[in-house]
């Protein structure tokens, strides 16, 4: 339930801060949502798992928002958040330092973004 409030949470500050910084909000999302979920999962001693929960919730919410066109979004969520925490553990795991873990994920969360928002605007612009 913690998982899930803050998943909410972090999805109604990112979608604010969208309508304030448009695009820009790729990094500041990375940034919100990383640092929930690593140090989320690092005090509930499950930081892929959080991650993961993190994917699934936004994935309902694409879905919810977007019916059968948020399907894709939302299985892309769910991967991705699962990708973000593995990478974090990973980088956790080999250093022992969990603030490595949560940049790796932030910076693998931005590059994903970034690369998600240039496909999208490159579609809507050819349309």
């Amino acid at each position: 339930m913690i998982i899930t409030t803050v998943a909410i949470i972090s999805y109604l500050t990112n979608s604010y801060l969208f309508t304030k910084l448009k695009d820009y909000s790729v990094i500041t999302a990375a940034i919100i949502e990383e640092f929930l979920k690593t140090y989320g999962g690092y005090v509930l001693g499950q930081i892929l798992l959080v991650h993961i929960v993190f994917g699934v919730v936004e994935g309902f919410i694409d879905i919810k928002n977007n019916g059968k066109m948020g399907v894709f979004p939302a299985i892309f969520s769910l991967l991705g958040h699962a990708a973000f925490g593995y990478i974090t553990v990973t980088v956790y795991n080999l250093t022992g330092n969990i603030t490595y873990g949560l940049l790796s994920g932030v910076f693998s969360h931005v590059i994903y973004n970034t690369l998600v928002v240039g496909v999208v605007n490159n579609l809507n612009n050819q349309s």
